[in-house]
């Protein structure tokens, strides 16, 4: 919920929130794509996590390009 960018540092980090009802163990995993693209890309670091955040500066480090990105619950 509520998945968001923030660049900090000259780290691009994807953020999101969680439901209040979301079960202790949750595991996300993120997944991201340049604009214009129609495949998903899967962040190998991010498969499987619990914290609710993702690194994406090295996918994301073109500043001239937009990018998306999503996660799975």
């Amino acid at each position: 919920k509520r998945a968001a960018f923030s660049s900090m540092n000259f780290e691009n980090i994807l953020t999101w929130e969680t439901e209040a009802d979301t079960p202790p163990g949750t595991v996300f995993d993120v997944q991201y794509k340049q604009y214009g693209e129609k495949v998903w890309l899967n962040k190998r670091e991010c498969q499987s996590i619990t914290q609710p955040f993702c690194n994406l500066t090295r996918e994301t480090e073109n500043f001239m390009e937009h990018y998306y990105a999503r996660v799975r619950a």
